[in-house]
């Protein structure tokens, strides 16, 4: 009898402790262990044997008992669970019990509930249990549930370290299901018991609390995306958490991802609030928003207005430098989670904001292509989904083709079917994409290799006024085919095309035409002898200047100090590359020429391609470009009647140049920008490039770029 005694005194100093719960359980518990104790004894052995054994029978008859209420029973529960009668899902089970013994309307039901959630006998992980189970039974909805939540963490005492503590045991514990932990997660996040960091260690300790086998955890998973009581916010960290603990793969996170959109109540409007919501928050990963994005436009509430919108402000939510930033947007543009097409969204979008220029713009395209998955088929399924896809633009789909085509994965064929499909898919005049798809249609007819073909098509289309649409095809069709309008060209890594030669030349050894600023003829005849045209007899001078018809280098009438009204960029008529070459050519701006100078290296050579020519050559230190150059010779300038070489390759840009330097407002009309190129000291192969002021008279050579 001494070992029963010991017994009952263990459970009454409990009962002492927690209350008139704690002396039911002691003694409901003393009632069916004590049986066992008497028939143990055998003989009149005063030390008896005592065997201890769960009677799950009898615990179940003492939660139905209805003279026993619900916090007394919840008592019960935990008390049988710190005895080892019952588990996690046994408990689950007695709480379900428990909750179903209630009588009552259900507002009395809910009465109770509350009752015991805001008691202080009950653990928190007991509590979150009972919440589950009134959720079960009916009499508690997802509102309800994240009062009943609130009330429960605002039951917890102590310090915030041991409130902290009390959410994490119960977000370990087996007692409540992942929805209620997901649940509780954010209310202690809102209730400042747990800072973001904490909260993501708290997802991680839910997810590592799931049983089972991996479908039955991901399940549990599923369920929790179609519960209304958590944000979508707290959705997509926990498949956040789901991914990076490999409970879910990109596919299934992606159909998570829906559940977790289409779990969304309330009007569209009301919805789009929740998922705008949720794409400015500060802890899910870009990639993750960009499938919460495209999975919202597929459930018809946001259009395309509204999908640039919240990837807007999905990248204005990234916190860190342009480089992080970046650098968020690489990680979701090679991610398995979206679509091309949202990823050529997010690129543009990028683009926009000012975290990718031009030349990021093709390596972040080129990214998107490499990171489709599945055989060649499936890939240029993607492709083809993409070129039909209205919020993206032309330019950026054709770069896509472009690229799909130079890779080898489009070929001649394909490449010119997406473009048609591209095309088509123009919400634009219909004028327009008809003439734009007839043009492609005749080319298409003519024999040939790609060059001949595309060439055909760019033929067709080169004198035709159809607007932009025609104008980015041509552009693309010349650039796959090698040339553009004729002229080839050389890419330096920022997606700026660089002719190889001059205008007037035929090979890049050539010194070609030289050319006043915003003239687009010489002023000669023939070059060697020079012959002048009429009224050119002083050569280049102010006097054969057409932009200063007084020749007195004081009165200029379109280009110049920008105070006088005056333009200060060439326009194409008066642009020298553009006018003679034709298509998209056109003379590189100052800000051109300086990004060559910090993105190439200039080397000097005496003898060209053994041509005998001496120049500078310009190659490109861009990663995956640097095999890419372009020479410039040293044709010098003409002043006057005189060609003075000096050993210099000078080229115009179209930029004209203040340089007033405190002189007076006249003289900064005379100046426009000219580089110079050289050797930067005799007897090396160092060379030298320079864009500085230059009296726009001059004759100088012209080197064409197009984009």
């Amino acid at each position: 009898m001494k070992n029963i005694q010991n017994i009952m005194n263990m459970w009454f100093f409990r009962g002492r402790k927690r209350g008139r719960g704690g002396v039911v359980v002691g003694l409901l518990l003393f009632f069916f262990m004590a049986p066992l104790a008497f028939t143990a004894c055998d003989n009149g052995d005063p030390e008896i044997d005592i065997t201890v054994k769960s009677d799950y029978g009898k615990i179940i008859e003492a939660i139905n008992n209805a003279n026993q209420s619900l916090t007394e029973k919840m008592s019960l529960i935990e008390a049988a669970m710190a005895r080892g009668f019952a588990d996690g899902r046994e408990a689950q089970v007695l709480m379900q019990k428990a909750v179903s013994s209630l009588s009552g309307t259900l507002s009395e039901k809910l009465a109770a509930v509350e009752t015991a959630v805001k008691g202080q006998t009950a653990s928190l992980e007991t509590k979150l249990g009972l919440i589950d189970a009134a959720v079960t039974d009916g009499f508690a909805d997802s509102r309800t549930q994240q009062a009943l939540i609130g009330q429960a963490v605002a039951s917890l005492s102590g310090t915030l370290a041991e409130r902290l503590a009390a959410v994490e045991t119960a977000v370990k514990g087996q007692t409540a299901s992942l929805e209620t932990k997901l649940a509780l997660i954010e209310t202690a996040l809102k209730e400042g018991l747990a800072d973001d960091k904490e909260a993501q260690e708290l997802l991680r300790q839910a997810i590592g609390s799931l049983t089972g086998t991996l479908a039955e955890r991901l399940k549990a998973v599923e369920k929790a995306m179609e519960n209304q009581a958590s944000s979508l916010a707290a959705k997509l960290d926990l498949i956040e958490t789901a991914l990076a603990d490999r409970l879910a793969a990109n596919n299934e996170a992606v159909a998570l991802i829906g559940k977790a959109v289409a779990s969304l109540g309330g009007t569209l409007e009301e919805k789009l609030a929740a998922v705008d919501t949720a794409v400015q928050g500060r802890t899910t990963g870009l990639e993750t928003k960009l499938g919460l994005i495209e999975a919202a436009v597929r459930s018809g509430f946001a259009d395309g207005k509204a999908q640039q919108e919240l990837l807007q402000k999905a990248l204005q939510s990234l916190d860190g430098t342009a480089g992080t930033k970046l650098a968020a947007v690489e990680a979701a543009i090679g991610s398995q989670r979206t679509t091309l097409a949202s990823k050529l969204d997010l690129i543009e979008e990028a683009v926009r904001e000012g975290l990718a220029d031009s030349q990021k713009k093709q390596e972040l395209i080129a990214d998107a292509l490499a990171s489709l998955d599945g055989t060649l088929k499936e890939k240029l399924a993607a492709i083809d989904t993409a070129m039909t896809h209205q919020t993206d633009s032309l330019t950026t789909k054709l770069d896509l083709i472009r690229q799909a085509w130079a890779t080898g994965l489009a070929s001649d064929t394909t490449a010119i079917g997406l473009i048609k499909t591209a095309v088509a898919s123009l919400q634009g005049s219909a004028d327009e994409v008809a003439e734009a798809l007839k043009a492609i249609d005749d080319a298409l007819r003519a024999d040939g290799g790609i060059g001949q073909t595309l060439d055909n098509i760019a033929e067709a289309v080169r004198n035709k006024d159809y607007g932009k649409y025609l104008l980015a095809i041509t552009r693309t069709l010349w650039v796959m085919s090698g040339k553009i309008n004729g002229h080839e060209f050389v890419d330096l890594g920022n997606g700026l095309k660089w002719g190889t030669c001059n205008v007037g030349a035929e090979h890049p050894w050539d010194k070609g035409d030289y050319f006043a600023w915003g003239e687009t003829e010489p002023y000669y005849f023939k070059l060697n002898p020079l012959v002048w045209k009429e009224n050119k007899d002083e050569g280049y001078y102010w006097s054969s200047y057409s932009d200063n018809p007084s020749g007195d280098s004081t009165n200029f009438i379109k280009y110049g100090y920008y105070e006088y009204g005056l333009k200060t960029l060439l326009e194409p008529e008066d642009d020298a590359a553009a006018v003679n070459w034709g298509g998209t050519w056109r003379m590189p701006t100052y800000e051109e020429w300086k990004w060559m100078e910090t993105h190439c290296t200039f080397t000097w050579t005496d003898n060209y391609e053994k041509t005998g020519v001496p120049g500078v050559i310009v190659k490109s230190t861009v990663a995956g470009y640097t095999d890419h150059t372009i020479f410039f010779p040293t044709a010098g300038c003409i002043e006057r009647i005189d060609i003075k070489i000096d050993n210099k390759a000078l080229v115009w840009s179209s930029s004209w140049c203040d340089d007033s330097n405190g002189e007076n407002l006249v003289r900064t009309s005379r100046m426009a920008t000219m580089v110079a190129m050289s050797q930067f000291n005799e007897g090396t192969d160092i060379g030298a490039m320079n864009p500085g002021p230059a009296y726009r008279y001059r004759g100088a050579s012209v080197r064409p770029v197009s984009f």
